[in-house]
C-alpha cells in the first residue's frame, strides 16, 4: 500500500481521526430516528433538546473534519513526496537501471500513482471505515433490515471485479502510448530547427501528430470504460437498495416490528451501505488504471542493491590493463578481445573509427557497462567481478559538457561541501579565473550552460574533474565541438597542469596536439 511510504504516527493519526469523521452520518441517523419517533410521544422540550444536541454534534464533526482534511491532504503530500525521493534516488545512484527512469516516468508515470492510486488507497481506507460504522449502527437497530441493504451493497462490488480488467488493459495500452507521445515531444523540440532548415516542417508536425492521436485515442478509450464502469454499478446498485430493502422495511414498520424512525434511520445509514461500496468501487477501477505504474514503482523501491556509498580511502591507480575484453548489448558485439596497458602519469590518447565503440570503452574502464568476456586488471587485480566500486578511480569529461541550471560554485563542487583551497586550484588550472572574477562562483550558468560559451562550459567540465582529485581522467573527444585554437588550450590544460594518468578518446586532433601525449592507442586497423 501507499501508506507504507509514510511514517507510522500519520497512518495512526489518518485512521483515528477517519474513525471519528465516519461517526458523523452515525449521529444524523439516530437525532432523526429520535425524532420520528418523538411524533408518537410529543414533548417541546424534548424535541428542542434533540435539536441543541444535533446543531451541537454538528460543530463537532465540523472540528474533525477540518481535522481530516489536513492529515488527509498531509498525508498524501509525504507520500508522494517520498515516492519521488525514491525514484530519483534511483534515477542518480543506478548505472545500471533494471527500469526505465526518464522525464516521462516523473512527468506521466509518477502522476498516475499520485491521483489514480496514493488517493485511490486513501479514499479507500476512509469510505471503508464509513461502511463499518453504519453497518453495526444499522445492526442494532435492525439485524433483518441491515442484512437486505448489506446484500445490496455488494452488488458493486462483485461488478467491479468483473469489468475492472478492462480497465487494466486500457491503462497498459494509454501508458505506453503516453510515454511514445512524451519521446516524440523531446524529439520534436530537438529537430524543429532541421526540420526548418530542410524545408520538412510539415512531415515533422504530421508525425507529431499522430503519436498525439494515438496517446490521446487510448486515454479516451481508457476514460470511457472507466466512466462507463462506474455509470453501471451506480445505476444497479441504487436499483436494488432503493426497491427490495425499503420495501422490506415499510412491511417490517406495517408489523410493528420496528418503528418508523427506525427505518428512516438504517435508509439514512444505508447510504454508508452503497455510497462507500460504490465509491470505493469507483477507486479501485482507478487502482487498475495506476496498476502498470505501481508495479514498476515497486520495482524500484524493492531494488536496493544499486545503492552504495562512495568508497574515499582507494589505493591509487598505479596501472590499468584490459585482456581480450569483448562488450557486447545483447548479441551485438560491440567491441572484441581489445587488449592494452596503462601506467600510471601515462597520458593516452585512443583512435578508433566513428561507431567503433570509443564513448563504450571508456564506459567499460568507468564500470558501468558488463564484460562479456576477458580481464579488466586495476593494480593487477581483476575488478570483472566486482565493478561496484571501480567509478571512484576516474574523473570524467563529456565531449558535451554536463551542466545543471545552478552557480559555477555548484557546477565545480556538485554540492561538496569542504573544498579548501582545492577550489582556487582547479580554476587556475582550468582557465577559469576570468569567468570567476567577471561574474563571480554564485553565477548562475542558465539552462545546459546557456549563459557560457563553450570554452567556458567546457572548463567548468575540466575543472570538476579536477577538483574531485581522481586518479585517472576520462576524456570523451572533449574538445571535438571547439575551435582549433581552443582545443588547443584545453589540451595544454589537461596534459601539463594536470599530473595524473589521462585518456582521452578522440579522431579530430591536431598533429601538435597529437604529439602532447605520450601513448598512442589505435583501432583503425
Amino acid at each position: 500500500m501507499a501508506l507504507q511510504y509514510v511514517e507510522i504516527r500519520y497512518r495512526f493519526l489518518f485512521l483515528v481521526i477517519s474513525f471519528f469523521k465516519s461517526l458523523q452520518v452515525v449521529f444524523i441517523a439516530i437525532i432523526s430516528q429520535q425524532m420520528i419517533n418523538w411524533i408518537s410521544r410529543p414533548q417541546l422540550n424534548q424535541l428542542l433538546g434533540l435539536v441543541m444536541i444535533a446543531f451541537l454534534g454538528l460543530i463537532i464533526f465540523w472540528i474533525i473534519g477540518v481535522g481530516y482534511q489536513k492529515i488527509y491532504f498531509t498525508v498524501v503530500q509525504k507520500i508522494n513526496y517520498n515516492i519521488k525521493a525514491i525514484t530519483g534516488k534511483y534515477l542518480i545512484f543506478n548505472a545500471r537501471p533494471y527500469v526505465k527512469v526518464n522525464t516521462s516516468f516523473f512527468t506521466n508515470d509518477l502522476k498516475s500513482i499520485e491521483t489514480n492510486r496514493v488517493e485511490a488507497e486513501l479514499q479507500i481506507l476512509t469510505n471503508g471505515i464509513q461502511f463499518g460504522t453504519a453497518v453495526i449502527s444499522a445492526i442494532v437497530g435492525s439485524l433483518s433490515l441491515t442484512i437486505i441493504f448489506m446484500v445490496a451493497s455488494f452488488l458493486p462490488g462483485i461488478l467491479q471485479r468483473l469489468m475492472g480488467k478492462n480497465i487494466e488493459n486500457k491503462s497498459k495500452g494509454w501508458e505506453k502510448s503516453n510515454s511514445r507521445y512524451t519521446e516524440i515531444v523531446k524529439e520534436t523540440e530537438m529537430f524543429a530547427s532541421s526540420a526548418r532548415l530542410y524545408n520538412t516542417e510539415s512531415n515533422l508536425w504530421e508525425r507529431f501528430k499522430v503519436s498525439a492521436n494515438k496517446m490521446e485515442v487510448a486515454l479516451m478509450k481508457l476514460n470511457f470504460w472507466q466512466g462507463f464502469t462506474n455509470e453501471t454499478i451506480s445505476i444497479i446498485a441504487y436499483s436494488a437498495i432503493t426497491i427490495a430493502p425499503i420495501a422490506f422495511g415499510v412491511y417490517l414498520v406495517s408489523q410493528k416490528n420496528i418503528t418508523l424512525g427506525t427505518l428512516i434511520m438504517i435508509s439514512q445509514l444505508s447510504n454508508n451501505f452503497v455510497n462507500p461500496v460504490i465509491t470505493i468501487s469507483a477507486y479501485f477501477n482507478d487502482l487498475k488504471v495506476a496498476k502498470p505504474m505501481w508495479e514498476k514503482f515497486k520495482k524500484i523501491s524493492n531494488d536496493s542493491n544499486y545503492y552504495s556509498k562512495s568508497q574515499s580511502n582507494l589505493h591509487d591507480i598505479k596501472s590499468i590493463e584490459l585482456k581480450n575484453v569483448t562488450v557486447a548489448y545483447d548479441d551485438k558485439v560491440i567491441f572484441k578481445d581489445v587488449s592494452f596497458n596503462i601506467k600510471k602519469g601515462d597520458k593516452v590518447l585512443i583512435v578508433a573509427p566513428s561507431g567503433w565503440g570509443k564513448s563504450t570503452l571508456l564506459n567499460t574502464l568507468l564500470g558501468n557497462i558488463y564484460i562479456k568476456s576477458g580481464k579488466y586488471l586495476i593494480n593487477g587485480n581483476d575488478v570483472v567481478s566486482n565493478l561496484s566500486g571501480v567509478h571512484n578511480y576516474f574523473s570524467y569529461i563529456n565531449q558535451e559538457p554536463k551542466l545543471l541550471n545552478d552557480t559555477i560554485l555548484y557546477n565545480i563542487t556538485l554540492g561538496y561541501p569542504d573544498y579548501g583551497n582545492t577550489l582556487n586550484s582547479v580554476i587556475k588550472k582550468a582557465g577559469l579565473e576570468e569567468l570567476v572574477r567577471e561574474k563571480g562562483l554564485s553565477f548562475k550558468v542558465g539552462i545546459s550552460g546557456s549563459n557560457l560559451s563553450g570554452g567556458q562550459k567546457q572548463r567548468i567540465e575540466i575543472a570538476r574533474a579536477l577538483f574531485f582529485k581522481r586518479s585517472v581522467i576520462l576524456a570523451d573527444e572533449a574538445t571535438a565541438s571547439l575551435d582549433p585554437k581552443l582545443s588547443k588550450i584545453i589540451h595544454d590544460t589537461l596534459l601539463k597542469e594536470y599530473h595524473g594518468t589521462l585518456i582521452e578518446v578522440a579522431h579530430h586532433l591536431t598533429s601538435e596536439e597529437k604529439s602532447m601525449f605520450n601513448k598512442v592507442i589505435d583501432f583503425n586497423n
